[in-house]
């Protein structure tokens, strides 16, 4: 009746859907994935990638393959806003702002302290091939490029799908348990009639790709990107695109906005034309352009994440503006978070209704990190205004900036009053906490009762702690004469981790009950203060710093990192507990006490 079946269909072959790929492997799901494009993106649209997501990738084996060709944090701790590029005359070249990121200069500390995985960044050209590569070699012929998927209906049991390969005019029929949307909105959303709630489309973003030499007029070996404020009004940003970095970056991705009802000339010399211009660059530098694209940025979120057997992620779930860089992140975050729930279900231990779990979880987080990102381009507007820009009136914000830049008292008064209010700009790069601190409320978690930690309003400060919902605290361990993260403790296949303390042994033989009784992969981690004291100890004390519990106690963590549930000290009776526990986070009945 049916040409394929398969537990999982994918549709959508970007960030999202290739490491849903990836992580949905690594737990031994099968799945196939369909992408209407004939291969991966040309584009070098998204390019960070945040702690989180190198964390994740860190769990499931492709973070060292993304460093190994992305930006060394030397080479992208620092941004910069100027009045432009080149040019040589009096108001051209000057930097009016420069600012730490990423994890680089001053925010160094904090970052290398709460993570094992530092920040990078890889444009999205480079990173999906990347990521396709894992994928196809974990899970030979189950991605299909170049095939598009026509229309799917779901019942009590599935979802039934028609895909036609592009290049041959075949079709196919599909028969899955269950539907990811991961097209960016394009077919999945659409066909559900799920609204998107928020704002967004009012102006146009033109993105150049292009090459050139522009180390004599880069800033410096520590910049990632430059924003372009020209006393004329105009406004762009360039960022370096590999595959060197640094000075010696080879490409580079402009991106510059159209007016409300502005069009521009997108052909080749029309676009190198408005590249230098912008830039202020020389006639004679060598310049190749290699791609244009266009769109609209949007700020919003679907009203669901789940209609029945289908869910969606990433873009088809939420979309965002460029700033703060959350997009892929939150995209991959979706992934890796629907990943082991799927395995969860379809292996057996969980009910289905675990997986309402998803939009409960990432629908709030979502919603935050598009707030977020939407306050930081609203934010440009204050900046703009310290410099002087009026819009509508050329003359006058000439003259501003000319004061700005000038050496008299007003001038310097002028620039320290810019100083500090482009220093606000540090919730888009120095978002520490919004892209380590959140936390899930409800869902496959079990509240404790205890309050959350302080959030810092300009989303800097992070605070550490196993509260359920929370991501687990990064602690360096030693494990004989290796040195581990706390995150590496849970490994890519889909199991629970349970972190007790020396006097926990009474957790030890509760959790092999549990396992049994549920069939759950749950390993105990005892972790002591001295080599002696347990196969993995604290050597540095910062376990310590952040458990939150006692020597007694026990912290569950889930298969994504999060802490599901947690007991801060010794239980007269483990073996219940974790029992009612895994009933409730895998949504199974309560034992009878009838004797039926």
């Amino acid at each position: 009746m049916y040409d394929i079946e398969v537990p999982v269909l994918i549709v959508g072959g970007g960030g999202c859907g290739l490491t849903a790929s990836i992580f949905l492997s690594d737990m031994g799901v099968r799945h196939l994935l369909v992408e209407r494009r004939e291969s991966t993106s040309v584009l070098p649209r998204a390019h960070y990638l945040n702690q989180r997501t190198m964390e994740m990738f860190r769990q499931h084996g492709i973070a060292d393959d993304v460093y190994r060709i992305s930006t060394p944090l030397a080479n992208m701790s620092q941004v910069s806003w100027r009045t432009s590029l080149a040019g040589d005359g009096p108001e051209d070249a000057r930097e009016l702002h420069r600012m730490d990121a990423f994890g680089g200069g001053s925010t160094a500390g904090p970052y290398a302290a709460d993570s094992p995985g530092p920040s990078t960044n890889l444009p999205q050209h480079r990173l999906e091939p990347l990521l396709r590569r894992h994928a196809e070699r974990r899970a030979p012929s189950s991605l299909l490029f170049h095939h598009v998927l026509e229309e799917f209906t779901q019942d009590e049991d599935g979802v039934t799908a028609r895909i036609t390969d592009r290049s041959t005019g075949e079709t196919r029929t599909v028969r899955a348990r269950y539907l990811l949307g991961a097209d960016g909105g394009r077919t999945v959303g659409a066909a559900l009639d799920v609204p998107m709630d928020g704002a967004g489309g009012g102006f146009t973003i033109i993105s150049v790709h292009f090459s050139a030499d522009l180390s004599r007029w880069w800033g410096g070996d520590s910049l990632l990107m430059n924003h372009i404020i020209s006393p004329d009004g105009e406004v762009s940003v360039v960022v370096t695109s590999g595959p060197s970095w640094g000075l010696s970056s080879e490409e580079w991705a402009l991106h510059f906005r159209l007016p409300p009802g502005g069009s521009a000339d997108l052909g080749t010399e029309a676009i190198a034309a408005k590249t230098r211009e912008l830039l202020k660059l020389p006639e004679d530098l060598s310049l190749r352009v290699h791609h244009v694209s266009e769109y609209r940025p949007e700020a919003v979120v679907a009203r669901a994440f789940q209609v029945g057997r289908v869910f969606l992620a990433g873009d088809a779930a939420h979309r965002q503006p460029p700033a703060f860089g959350g997009g892929l992140n939150t995209a991959i975050q979706d992934a890796h978070n629907i990943a082991w729930k799927l395995a969860a279900v379809l292996g057996g231990p969980a009910d289905g209704t675990l997986l309402d779990s998803y939009e409960a979880e990432r629908l709030p987080v979502a919603t935050r990190n598009v707030k977020w990102a939407m306050t930081s381009l609203v934010n440009y507007g204050v900046l703009f205004t310290s410099l002087g820009i009026q819009p509508g009136k050329p003359e006058v914000t000439r003259a501003n900036f000319r004061e700005l830049l000038s050496d008299t008292p007003m001038g310097e008064t002028r620039r320290a009053v810019v100083n500090e209010v482009f220093a606000t700009q540090r919730m888009e790069y120095q978002a520490h906490d919004i892209e380590l601190g959140h936390y899930y409320t409800a869902g496959a978690v079990l509240p404790d009762g205890t309050p959350p930690p302080p959030r810092d309003p300009m989303g800097a400060t992070y605070h550490p702690v196993t509260r359920p919902g929370h991501r687990l605290p990064h602690a360096w361990l030693r494990h004989g004469d290796t040195r581990v993260s706390t995150h590496d403790l849970v490994g890519s296949r889909g199991g629970f981790v349970l972190i007790t303390g020396v006097l926990g042994e009474g957790w030890a033989v509760a959790a092999k009950k549990a396992a049994d009784t549920h069939r759950v992969a749950l390993t105990v981690v005892p972790i002591g203060s001295s080599p002696d004291a347990a196969g993995y100890w604290d050597a540095d004390g910062t376990w310590a710093a952040v458990r939150q519990i006692d020597d007694g106690g026990a912290v569950l963590v889930r298969p994504d990192n999060h802490v599901a549930w947690r007991c801060a000290t010794a239980s007269e009776h483990p073996d219940e507990d974790l029992d009612a526990v895994f009933r409730r986070l895998l949504v199974r009945p309560a034992p009878t006490t009838d004797g039926s």
